[in-house]
């Protein structure tokens, strides 16, 4: 569940942030006695509702003729883990999510999310103190959020509105199935990670069948950074992120890449910060990208955000966020888009809701063209829980 609240300042003490659960207890054998571990289930759901409009008539998906749409959303996920150790005195922590995203469309159509249901947060860690082993997908560090302070994050909202701005930056590898380490510096307040996907962009196919899944994308890896109250600064916060994939054929242009850096700073009551990505050969628009996000034309997105929060008490925050993507190759000519978010959210401990009210400007259509800059507005309003 990517669309979430942010932990930022008023928003961070509350419960909804740390959430209730229920617990149940599991035994395993130890040595000639028994020790115990522990099973924890809980979730997150969502009910949002938007409003979008664009001043060319053309909305996300290059539906021509539509002026504007609104309607609700939701998101549910529910999440299982447990944790103990192994006969052998190291700890070990193991769990899956189950993520449910609206995808089914209609009332009256059959559902489709199958395919989005398991493939999140899906786990199986092996913690040596400070470091920890890990196999599994969806579950190291991300730089989903970055490090730009805000009570939303608004990246999926823009992406539906069409901007190329996205999260999944590169070759999306911590979406992958993939094997890896984590390293936590508690001194210092940094963890750093490092992960490989044997095939970049699959999630795992099913068992017996895994080998002949994806077979056309390459190997990809990820290395990552991430900072609270970093280097005993407090409020000081970091993110930097590194990944690759080989291209799969000499008919797209090279490599994917992404570049992700991030700092910001927390005052107590206000919070900054500024967040860079770089995507190359990874410009979604499926006129010159294959299923896997490869460039035939050498595109790059690369996007500056800004953002800043501000505690008006307890349990209220304002913020505010903009982000700058400049796009290059020949299918997006050159373009800018630019997005404007105001925020505000309130915290009442086990629900919080959040309102977003956002401006763009010359957003890229495959459908208009590159020349044809659309423009729009769009509304959303949140309520969020943890149980």
């Amino acid at each position: 569940m990517k669309n979430k609240l942010l932990i930022t300042s008023a928003l961070a003490a509350g419960s909804l942030m740390a959430g209730s659960i229920a617990n149940a207890q599991t035994y395993y054998e130890k040595g000639n006695g028994y020790g115990q571990s522990t099973t924890t289930i809980g979730g997150d759901l969502a009910i949002i509702y938007s409003a979008f409009r664009k001043q060319n008539g053309v909305v996300a998906g290059g539906t021509s003729g539509l002026n504007s749409s609104r309607g609700f959303g939701r998101e549910s996920q529910l999440n299982v883990s447990n944790r103990g150790k192994l006969n052998n005195g190291l700890d070990y922590a193991a769990g899956f999510s189950l993520e449910f995203d609206g995808r089914g469309g209609s009332a009256t159509t059959v559902a489709t999310e199958s395919a989005s249901i398991s493939n999140e947060n899906v786990y199986v860690d092996l913690i040596i103190g400070n470091t920890t082993l890990t196999v599994g997908l969806d579950h190291v560090q991300r730089p989903y959020s970055g490090s730009v302070p805000a009570v939303f994050n608004i990246t999926e909202l823009m992406t539906a509105a069409g901007s190329k701005t996205t999260y999944n930056v590169g070759a999306k590898v911590s979406e992958a199935a993939h094997a890896g380490i984590i390293q936590s510096f508690p001194s210092l307040g940094l963890k750093a990670s490092a992960i490989y996907a044997p095939r970049g962009q699959d999630a795992g196919g099913e068992d017996v069948n895994a080998v002949t899944k994806n077979l056309s994308t390459n190997s990809a890896y990820e290395i990552g950074l991430t900072g609270v109250n970093a280097f005993g600064i407090n409020g000081l916060g970091l993110t930097g992120f590194l990944n690759n994939s080989a291209k799969t054929a000499n008919t797209y242009y090279g490599n994917i890449k992404g570049v992700e850096y991030g700092i910001s700073y927390n005052f107590g009551t206000v919070a900054i910060g500024y967040d860079k990505y770089k995507n190359e050969n990874t410009l979604q628009d499926v006129a010159v990208y294959n299923g896997y996000g490869e460039s035939v034309n050498n595109a790059v997105a690369t996007t500056k955000k800004y953002g800043a929060t501000y505690a008006i008490d307890g349990n209220q925050t304002l913020g505010l966020v903009k982000s700058v993507t400049d796009l290059s190759g020949s299918a997006t000519n050159g373009l800018t888009e630019t997005v404007t978010a105001i925020q505000y959210g309130y915290n009442f401990g086990p629900v919080a809701i959040s309102a977003t009210a956002t401006k763009f400007n010359n957003l890229y259509s495959a459908a208009a063209g590159p020349v044809d800059q659309e423009n729009g507005r769009m509304a959303q309003f949140r309520v969020t829980t943890k149980f």
